[in-house]
């Protein structure tokens, strides 16, 4: 992890001296550090595009085998194991991978630590002392990004923006039959937990961690959005 860290801060310090290079005056409202953060979740959003694709595929596909999947939940509802085995046995006629999406949600998690890492200790993973001392950290109302948003406005935005991601994720046709079997209950209880635990985090952790979990939400649930549109648009053209 180590090592994605150092990765990670070099990136944030590569965008941080591009934006310097590039503007002749810092904005007052908000740093170059602040700026580099967004851009640097933006661009690292933007590198997995490919695997989101995929994970659109995937759900596309699923939507298709919905008719099916229901036609074998309404054979088989008294019988559990042969319906599990039937649904595997589709899964695999249609090519359709149930781990395939869970591939963005690992890296995003693997980015979320080692930018924890970086943020902890920026002068070990991304700047010098000398120059990270200087240079300001402010965002808006946040005099430092380095230190807890005590006004607590980031972190309920970092926790309405959690709870819109797993909402978009839960109106994805894709899901519609799962959310029929028993995880439905599971859905929900993260729709509900995933919120409280970040607004919990961002209570204790640097607002920098915090604007790069509600930056990369925001990204999220624009491309989950795009994601529910393409998905619904091939299970109209099944039905």
């Amino acid at each position: 992890m180590s090592a994605i860290s150092k990765v990670l801060g070099s990136f944030l310090k590569l965008i941080y001296d591009v934006l310097v290079g590039a503007f002749p005056t810092e904005p007052e409202s908000i740093s170059f550090f602040a700026l580099s953060i967004i851009v640097a979740t933006i661009v690292l959003k933007l590198v997995i595009i490919p695997l989101n694709v995929s994970q659109i595929k995937n759900q596309k596909k699923m939507a298709e085998l919905q008719p099916e999947m229901q036609k074998l939940q309404k054979k088989y509802k008294n019988d559990p194991q042969t319906l599990a085995a039937k649904q595997q046995k589709l899964y695999k006629d249609a090519n359709y991978n149930m781990l395939a999406g869970c591939l963005p949600m690992i890296i995003q998690m693997v980015v979320l630590i080692a930018f924890y890492r970086v943020f902890i200790d920026p002068t070990k993973y991304a700047f010098t002392k000398d120059a990270f001392s200087a240079m300001n950290k402010n965002f808006f109302f946040i005099k430092s990004l380095e230190e807890i948003d005590k006004t607590m406005v980031l972190p309920i935005v970092a926790a309405i923006t959690t709870f819109l991601v797993s909402f978009v994720t839960t109106k994805n046709p894709a899901n519609e039959t799962m959310q029929n079997q028993q995880s439905q209950g599971m859905m929900n209880g993260m729709m509900i937990f995933m919120p409280i635990m970040i607004l919990t985090m961002g209570r204790r952790m640097q607002s920098a961690l915090v604007l790069y979990w509600t930056v990369s939400n925001i990204f999220t649930i624009i491309q989950q959005l795009i994601s529910n549109y393409v998905v619904s648009k091939g299970a109209e053209e099944v039905k």
